[in-house]
């Protein structure tokens, strides 16, 4: 991968790279379509497209004011989010390539003869980058012949093959790993400026090794990291507090009992396990256990705990917990039949009234066994036709109890965030300080440099 050295006298490179002179103003040349994507929370998908924003203003503003109307300026509206108001990173990435694949196609559609400039920063680089690089292996938008530069800030992807590297060397990669196609044909027109402190695409994995599994894996940029250890420590904590093994023990039992009409047992178990599920519906409408488990089996925890739970956490990710404890609230409603049976034998002054079935009661309890199929087996038992509880969620209830209890745990969330040290894969302001990082010998910085690049690139089409 070419490098431009903070050191050398100048910037050396050739053609587009070389080091760009202010280029003259031309509202009359020929028309660019100049596509800026922004980062996380920089936009939403109500935006003004014709707005520049966030850290590629200046950028927009510099190739406005030297090529006039010619040069269409696009700031892409997307829902620019991670991991909050219930907007994965991954499913706000998706949407950016989307809405920026549709209005390349759309102008350069109206607009046979224009030429196209993308840019992006932060999440907004890491579409960008690989929108470039779709178009680069021929399976983008519009043809590579179309591209005149392609400009990435802090791209959480960098160290992909053909981009040229400006300013300062950084250790490591992007924290989301390299794009595999590399940018193909677009070799050569692709520039990158990463801040070395920046651990968004600048990672060492080997010395960072739980933050790299989590950009590997899950897509994270360092401050999401961050969010989802809490996150996972607080959940990890709220399950360690509850009877998990009394939990499986009752969505074992209560589906067979109503189905074959037991209703004490049934009324007995539904009114012991409603009260143990009641803290697990505050928490799963909190979290994504899916992401909990991901997070947990990540963590390098000598007792085990960690990984226990994350077993716990991926049975639970595949279950309607609210569902569960509904039908379980009604279940235990309804067998009150039995405690009127019950009750009439013992002589009781009062008695419940209901007119519901033993039936109703069977027919709660399959629905039951079918809504709660992720922490139970699929494989239904000879004679009441039910599911059973899973091995392994059962057996990881179990240890995630003889481990807290072995190791004396009064805090299992300080456990986990002990584990990793936000400080270890996060430091600095290095992700939002381009605008003062210096990339060349003539003092120019990261913002500056590639505005003047890419003025350039538009006027020498």
């Amino acid at each position: 991968m070419p490098i431009i050295g903070l050191t050398a006298l100048s910037v050396v490179a050739v053609g587009l790279l070389t080091a760009p002179a202010p280029a003259p103003a031309d509202a009359h040349g020929a028309p660019t379509f100049n596509l800026f994507i922004p980062g996380t929370w920089e936009t939403d998908e109500t935006a003004d497209p014709s707005t520049p924003i966030g850290a590629l203003k200046p950028i927009a503003e510099r190739i406005r004011r030297d090529h006039g109307t010619s040069a269409h300026i696009y700031f892409l509206p997307y829902l620019a989010r991670a991991f909050d108001n219930g907007e994965s990173y991954g499913v706000s990435k998706a949407t950016a390539l989307d809405n920026a694949a549709r209005v390349l196609r759309d102008f350069t559609a109206r607009h046979p003869t224009a030429k196209v400039t993308i840019t992006g920063y932060s999440q907004g680089a890491d579409a960008a980058g690989d929108l470039a690089s779709a178009i680069g292996n021929r399976i983008g938008p519009v043809t590579p012949d179309k591209v005149l530069a392609v400009a990435l800030l802090a791209d959480p992807r960098a160290g992909t093959r053909g981009e040229t590297v400006v300013g300062p060397r950084a250790d490591g990669v992007g924290i989301a790993d390299p794009r595999p196609a590399g940018m193909g044909t677009l070799a050569g027109r692709v520039s990158s400026i990463c801040a070395p402190a920046d651990l968004y695409c600048s990672i060492d994995k080997r010395q960072n090794p739980f933050l790299g599994q989590l950009g590997s894996a899950l897509g994270k940029t360092p401050d999401q990291a961050v969010l989802a250890v809490r996150r996972a420590a607080t959940a990890a904590g709220t399950l360690a507090s509850l009877d998990l093994h009394g939990i499986a023990a009752g969505l074992a039992a209560l589906p067979p009992q109503a189905a074959d009409g037991d209703l004490a047992a049934a009324h007995a178990t539904a009114t012991e396990l409603n009260a143990d599920l009641r803290p697990l519906v505050t928490l799963a409408a909190a979290v994504d256990f899916a992401e909990i488990s991901a997070v947990l089996a990540l963590i390098p925890d000598e007792t085990g705990f960690a990984k226990a739970m994350s077993v716990v956490a991926a049975g639970l990710s595949h279950v309607d917990v609210e569902r569960t404890a509904d039908l379980v609230g009604r279940i235990q409603q309804l067998t009150w039949v039995a405690a009127a049976e019950v009750g009439q034998r013992a002589g009781a002054k009062t008695l419940p009234v209901t007119g519901h079935t033993r039936a109703e009661v069977a027919r709660l309890g399959r629905e039951l066994g079918q809504v709660a199929r992720g922490v139970v087996s699929a494989t239904p038992q000879a004679g009441s036709g039910m599911p059973v509880v899973s091995p392994d969620f059962k057996n990881s209830a179990t240890a995630v109890t003889r481990i807290v209890a072995k190791y004396a745990i009064t805090d299992p969330a300080t456990l986990v965030t002990d584990a990793v040290s936000a400080g270890k894969f996060y430091s600095g302001e290095s992700h939002v300080r381009y605008g003062s990082l210096v990339v060349d010998a003539n003092g120019n910085n990261a913002v500056s440099w590639l505005a003047q690049w890419l003025t350039t690139a538009i006027a020498q089409a």
